[in-house]
């Protein structure tokens, strides 16, 4: 294929989206214990929801991910039946991958039909196996939000403490003892929602390195396959359709790291509206502490120095038309 640049960019678009599928499978075998310690972090006491606003706080953060991954789950379907289809109509004996090297003949029956019964399979295979594991690492990324999001109502539980001399020195210590054991409450869950953090980075860095620069270069080629195909064609459609899958993924991971950052700045925020001036000597060292350790956002990172931001789903977008226009120009010329 050397020479021919639409062959060449035919053949990466595939070798990329296998490879990105690979390193998934790959990541998620040999982490496979550091996710049942993810899995069983979940149950931690810390972590239980006491009332039934922290569980409603929990499934509202489900709920979400659930829908986002519907979304993109029914996109994934009409895609596969789209492809299936083209190739069904096509002239000739088509496959859905035409790129792909068989070791047979499919002029001749039944090698056809069983090259084509594996090439779907395949694809059924791959689409499955991206989103399971993706949304088992999103849904990691919002049960982080969630219990962040019950921290932030637990502060609103730190109560005023008045210095009105209607209030007795024992009810005055009460208070202040209640409002010590909220905040130390509050730090104790923080840290564990830092170290659950930090296992779930740990285990999904490799894979969501992988998974970026495998969706670089995707875009890229994908964008180039659309820019030689006529507005109106069926492989024009299925390309742009295979886009929208793609950039759906990555706006999940992007979108959802974002949301753990922002919460844990509006958790510092959160502490520092508590009325901390009524408190005693104990509660207000505690409160500095905490909030010296809460200034460091909390940030889920690919490949450890990546951090997934809204700001870096669009530099991705800029790197990969960087690239398309690097082709398309070469491919002018």
């Amino acid at each position: 294929m050397w020479g021919d640049l639409k062959a060449v960019s035919d053949a990466l678009y595939m070798f990329f989206t296998q490879t990105t599928c690979c390193s998934k499978a790959i990541g998620f075998y040999f982490n496979f214990m550091k996710i049942k310690r993810i899995v069983a972090s979940m149950d931690d006491v810390l972590f239980t929801a006491m009332s039934i606003e922290d569980q409603a706080t929990i499934f509202s953060h489900s709920r979400t991910v659930n829908k986002l991954y519907k979304g993109v789950l029914g996109f994934t379907g009409f895609t596969l039946v789209q492809w299936t289809v083209l190739s069904l109509i096509g002239s000739g004996r088509t496959l859905p991958f035409n790129e792909m090297w068989v070791p047979t003949d499919i002029s001749k029956s039944p090698n056809y039909e069983i090259t084509f019964v594996v090439e779907l399979w395949m694809m059924v295979i791959s689409a499955a196996l991206f989103m399971s594991v993706d949304t088992i690492t999103v849904a990691t990324m919002m049960f982080s939000c969630a219990q962040l999001d019950i921290i932030m109502k637990k502060t609103q539980q730190i109560q005023e403490i008045p210095l009105s001399p209607d209030l007795s020195s024992r009810n005055r210590s009460e208070l202040h003892e209640k409002n010590n054991g909220i905040l130390i409450d509050c730090i104790k869950q923080h840290q564990a929602i830092v170290r659950f953090s930090e296992l779930c980075e740990g285990t999904f860095q490799v894979h969501s390195f992988f998974h970026l620069g495998g969706i670089v270069f995707m875009i890229c080629v994908i964008g180039f396959r659309m820019a030689g195909e006529s507005p109106v064609s069926a492989q024009f459609w299925a390309a742009l359709s295979y886009l929208v899958i793609i950039l759906g993924q990555l706006y999940l991971y992007c979108w959802c790291a974002n949301e753990l950052t922002t919460k844990s700045e509006q958790l510092r925020d959160k502490l520092y509206l508590t009325p901390w001036y009524d408190q005693d000597v104990k509660f207000k060292r505690n409160l500095c502490i905490a909030m010296e350790c809460m200034a460091k956002a909390l940030t889920f990172r690919a490949g450890s120095y990546i951090p997934l931001s809204r700001a870096m789903f669009v530099s991705i977008l800029r790197s990969s038309y960087s690239y398309f226009a690097f082709l398309n120009q070469a491919n002018e010329q």
